[in-house]
């Protein structure tokens, strides 16, 4: 999709969920009396959290329950009311639901158990809920989850008894979980850690709404700035695309964890790619491509949340440590490293004051002001003001161990910081502390991030700098290489890969399928010596360990005795092999060998990977991945992701290869791949020699596996 073009058609489809997050009217299908079952928590809920809007309960028993008239079916409901929530065993759930959408019933939360996760049957019953969902427009969160809340208009659709425990504060940022279990835990956690919250919801089986959805929605959303996602498989990958697309276009941060892995290339044993391209790295990828900060633990997922809710931006990563501990400043330093973070010393002039302020105290940064400091609050404040004024850093962390607690130290703690925030609003300032919870209240409502541990405090801000940093965002389309279709893509030799690959303009030396040794001599004086000489047969993939090739063989003799020392090896190492004869090929000139690749990943389709090649493409396992197609912007950011990009970019005084060459290489690859989504399995190339700059690329092996055939093998 080029651009944003599209973004108001997607904004419009975010808006249809309007009904589940923000009703002006809600029904409770098999609404209790009793706030302590199923049926009547959500009643309970809504009640005491202030929703403006009108509660229907309907029960087949008619009469009040907690409070309010009730409803005998589903058909004495006045037409058109916004969100139905179903609290009823699994076998009376599709009447219900068709019955709803009969009296116009706009969307619907269906807690029930009991659908495709118990077997065939109530797979089969969540269908018939797709396609009622499908047919009649009204949206469907569930079955098999824990419901929706939105803070803001205290709608909580939601039976979840952490709500008793309390709800956490309003904030700006939604929480989207596929877990109902998790959702749960994630509302108490919340709470405690103090990370404001307007909406929460769970997608249980998502026979309808499902995560994408919900991160659309938030992404459309003009209240929400941060959007939580605890995922654990997507069902619609263009749906997850555009949804983060979205986030991206309006400047909504996305935090997300991502349980699993997608398992590509399982199927491709014989593959480099697929081994190379497995767990979950094509996540990695996507989550990188539209500025996602993918966190590793439950416990930074709150954190990176928790940051990028204070809506501050650390583009270069320059982090000034304040500290009353010299150890625990250079834990903090020590982690600061390890994540990419910038502990720039103060200038020299500050560090001249502050030595003249404090002697003892170390003033480079982190600077540490001793224990010394908390006898003197007045020197306290110009020693931290002085690092805020000064450090020219975009955030700064303060230690400040357990002294809060101490009395005395309360008030001029809130009057220091308080004033720092008013001077310094631009900067992103952590706590680093224990102290009193109305402390810690006091300093988070001045805009202070509370950390207690001093390790997850500069975590914290790593995952800001990440969420700071610009991301590629959706492929232009327009600027990409014209492709055509080919009629037949068949899985075959080498020489028969390289055919069809060099249709899409992947280079390629001039090269001969040769049938016998006399053949082979006259295409050899053709091509010029020295020369390569390779079995070619579509049974032999890895052809050096069968000792199926030959290099810089220089004159006739050496050819026809390479001839028949391929054969010797192959007829005993593999002789079920089918030969289709040799492949000759000039020798390449020197260069640095790299690996493409194309595998078929079971969600999202086709995703091309450039590593380190030959030998070493398994060994080093340092490759970058994007869902294909890609264009020349992301192929070159895919080759600087490389650890190994040095090797490219001329370290040592080696000769800078032909990156464009490289790049141009892979995005022809990718639209290849693309073009043949519906038939591809794999495609290897490796290596591709790349040569030194402007002397462009060669693919010197390949491998490519239709899909059709592979289906074959495998059934």
């Amino acid at each position: 999709m080029p651009g944003n073009t599209d973004s108001p058609d997607r904004l419009a489809a975010a808006h249809a969920l309007d009904p589940l997050f923000a009703p002006a009217s809600v029904a409770v299908l098999g609404a209790s009396g009793d706030p302590l079952k199923i049926g009547g928590r959500p009643i309970k809920f809504l009640k005491s959290h202030g929703y403006a809007g009108t509660i229907h309960p309907v029960n087949p028993k008619g009469g009040e329950i907690q409070g309010l008239p009730a409803l005998r079916s589903v058909g004495e409901l006045p037409r058109g009311v916004d969100h139905a929530i179903v609290a009823l065993p699994a076998s009376a759930v599709l009447d219900a639901a068709a019955a709803c959408a009969e009296r116009g019933v706009r969307a619907m939360t269906i807690f029930s158990a009991g659908f495709a996760e118990t077997g065939p049957e109530g797979a089969a019953m969540q269908a018939r809920l797709s396609a009622l969902a499908r047919d009649s427009g009204m949206r469907i969160i569930g079955p098999n989850c824990m419901g929706v809340m939105n803070f803001r208009i205290g709608m909580i659709a939601s039976f979840a008894f952490m709500v008793d425990l309390g709800l956490p504060r309003l904030g700006r940022t939604a929480l989207v979980s596929q877990s109902g279990a998790f959702g749960g835990q994630a509302l108490v956690m919340a709470n405690r850690r103090g990370l404001p919250l307007g909406a929460w919801v769970t997608t249980g089986n998502e026979c309808d709404v499902e995560m994408a959805d919900c991160i659309a929605y938030f992404a459309g959303d003009d209240q929400t700035d941060v959007i939580m996602g605890y995922m654990e498989g997507c069902r619609s990958p263009g749906k997850l695309v555009a949804a983060l697309a979205l986030a991206r276009e309006r400047g909504k941060r996305v935090v997300m964890v991502k349980a699993g892995s997608s398992d590509v290339g399982k199927a491709a044993a014989q593959s480099h790619t697929g081994a190379l391209a497995g767990n979950d790295r094509v996540y990695d990828s996507l989550f990188r491509q539209y500025g996602v900060y993918r966190a590793d633990s439950i416990e930074s997922f709150f954190d990176a949340a928790y940051a990028a809710g204070s809506g501050k931006r650390m583009p270069q990563g320059k982090v000034g440590v304040f500290t009353v501990s010299g150890g625990v400043g250079v834990l903090m330093a020590d982690v600061a490293e390890r994540q990419g973070l910038e502990l720039a010393p103060l200038p020299q002039p500050a560090q001249d004051t502050l030595r003249a302020l404090l002697p003892l105290a170390a003033v480079r940064n982190p600077v540490d002001g001793t224990a010394q400091i908390w006898s003197d609050m007045a020197l306290f404040r110009r020693f931290v003001r002085t690092m805020l004024s000064e450090g020219r850093y975009e955030a700064v962390v303060f230690f400040l161990t357990a002294m809060p607690y101490s009395p005395p130290l309360q008030q001029p703690i809130i009057d220091i910081f308080t004033e720092l925030r008013q001077e310094f609003p631009d900067l992103a300032l952590v706590l680093s502390m224990l102290a009193p919870p109305a402390l810690q209240d006091t300093l988070a409502e001045r805009g202070y991030l509370v950390i207690d541990d001093a390790s997850r405090a500069i975590e914290a801000l790593a995952a800001l700098h990440v969420l700071s940093q610009p991301s590629a965002g959706p492929v232009d389309r327009t600027k990409l290489p014209r492709l055509a279709h080919m009629a037949e893509l068949t899985t075959g030799n080498e020489h028969a890969a390289k055919q069809a690959l060099a249709q899409a303009g992947i280079p390629m030396l001039p090269e001969r399928a040769v049938a016998d040794p006399d053949e082979a001599c006259r295409a050899a004086r053709e091509l010029g010596y020295p020369v390569v000489l390779k079995a070619l047969s579509a049974d032999i993939v890895h052809k050096s360990e069968l000792g199926a090739v030959e290099l810089g063989i220089a004159d006739e003799a050496g050819l026809r005795a390479a001839w028949d020392a391929i054969a010797g090896r192959v007829a005993q190492a593999a002789p079920q092999a089918r030969l289709d004869g040799m492949l000759l090929a000039p020798m390449a000139p020197p260069g640095v060998e790299m690996i493409l690749g194309v595998q078929r990943d079971p969600v999202f389709g086709p995703v091309v990977m450039v590593g380190m090649g030959g030998i070493y493409a398994e060994l080093l396992d340092d490759v970058a991945l994007r869902i294909a197609p890609v264009d020349h912007d992301a192929a070159r950011a895919m080759v600087r992701e490389l650890k190994a990009f040095p090797l490219l970019d001329g370290a040592r005084g080696r000769p800078r290869a032909d990156l464009e060459a490289l790049a141009d290489a892979i995005v022809r690859l990718s639209v290849f791949a693309g073009v043949h989504a519906d038939r591809l399995e794999s495609i290897d190339i490796n290596p591709l020699r790349v040569f030194e700059a402007g002397k462009g690329a060669a693919a010197l092996d390949a491998v490519l596996l239709a899909r059709a055939a592979r289906e074959e093998e495998t059934a």
